[in-house]
């Protein structure tokens, strides 16, 4: 083969050689796990990480946790992950961590984002290196949202009808009693409504999720336990509604409670979850508002998955007599997969194989050049 061809050959092959994934990916792996949701000094103001498989970052890299917007224009720096040996990572971001501001975070923030940044630094946005994402947004955002408020209306109606239970039992006036029996009765009544409500929520919640997923088991255990805080509000009301049938105080109280059938103790139940069968611990399914609540917060969590998430589009200018396609941005936003760098070893394949392809080429000419003479 002609030297020419042979350099040609060569230059497309080293070509061909350049991985893929090196251009487009940088490669950083962070296992599985997920951003969850607490309530801390308010409703869903904190947030807990933790990640599983993780691989540490590079030498003077770590790994920054951010909540974004809808449209990506507030950014909130929840934490740095450290990876330990096993390959475990998590943080917690609460009312005495930086950044805090007693934000309901489910209800102001729909993506979660993982970067690589540089050690020390404290960028007010992430950078363009992308680790791992989830985006909520359309349906499932206003799903995830819907299903914690309607869980947190739920406890609030729960908490306020078990303290007027628990009022009226320390009433001492027949007329004092009723009053607070009625109270109770009322938020009961609002109770059983926004159970149902929840319930729905949680139901729709985990039919997007997949089968044995983590959303789909926690929304199961939210429907659940919201079905039981219905029953036993039920029950309370039922036990409201005799002792106001009551003429004597001595009478009202006794299905007041706490005993037994009570309205105390089934308001209670329907808030905190009830010990059905007796063996001294409250399982999952035997949960009321309380851990319906919870697990609500667990079903709508965040798992972040390997990429970046992608910048969003510059909205399309009105158009013109010559309109002109605005640029594509690489930023502000959340990083893409991958970061936009491609590494100095894949610089120098390519810098190599266009050089050969024009000395090739060259010579290719050349040679030509000498037979065109030769037979002249």
């Amino acid at each position: 083969m002609p030297r020419s061809k042979f350099l040609l050959v060569l230059a497309l092959l080293l070509l061909l050689s350049i991985p893929v994934t090196a251009v487009l990916s940088d490669g950083h792996g962070l296992g599985e796990g997920a951003a969850t949701v607490f309530d801390d000094a308010g409703m869903s103001d904190g947030l807990e990480v933790s990640l599983m498989g993780a691989d540490a970052p590079d030498a003077g890299k770590e790994y920054a946790v951010w909540l974004a917007n809808e449209d990506q224009s507030a950014f909130l720096r929840v934490g740095t992950l450290d990876v330990g040996e096993d390959g475990s990572a998590s943080l917690t971001f609460n009312s005495e961590s930086a950044g805090y501001g007693g934000d309901n975070l489910i209800a102001t923030y729909s993506s979660l984002a993982i970067s690589v940044e540089d050690a020390g630094s404290s960028p007010s946005s992430p950078s363009e290196q992308g680790a791992a994402s989830e985006v909520f947004e359309g349906e499932m955002l206003e799903q995830a949202r819907g299903l914690v408020m309607a869980m947190s209306d739920l406890r609030s109606e729960l908490k306020a009808a078990s303290m007027n239970a628990t009022m009226a039992s320390e009433a001492e006036s027949l007329e004092d009693i009723k009053n607070y029996v009625e109270m109770a009765a009322e938020g009961l009544d609002g109770a059983i409504d926004k159970a149902a409500m929840a319930s729905a929520a949680a139901a729709a919640v985990g039919a997007s999720g997949e089968e044995g997923s983590g959303r789909s088991a926690h929304a199961a255990l939210a429907q659940s336990n919201a079905e039981n805080a219905k029953m036993y509000a039920m029950m309370a009301r039922d036990a409201a509604q005799s002792a106001l049938d009551q003429d004597d105080a001595a009478l009202a109280k006794i299905f007041v409670g706490p005993g037994g059938s009570s309205l105390v103790s089934l308001a209670d139940a329907a808030l905190n979850g009830f010990d059905s069968n007796g063996n001294t611990t409250l399982e999952a399914s035997e949960g009321g508002a309380m851990q319906a609540y919870r697990h609500a917060q667990q079903a709508v969590a965040w798992s972040p998955r390997a990429g970046g998430l992608p910048i969003l589009a510059t909205p399309t200018p009105v158009a013109t007599a010559t309109p002109i396609p605005p640029p594509q941005p690489t930023a502000p936003g959340l990083p893409g997969v991958g970061g936009d760098t491609v590494s100095p070893v894949v610089l120098m394949a390519i810098a190599a194989a266009a050089g050969l392809l024009v000395f090739g080429g060259a010579m290719s000419i050349r040679n030509r050049t000498r037979r065109v003479r030769s037979r002249s």
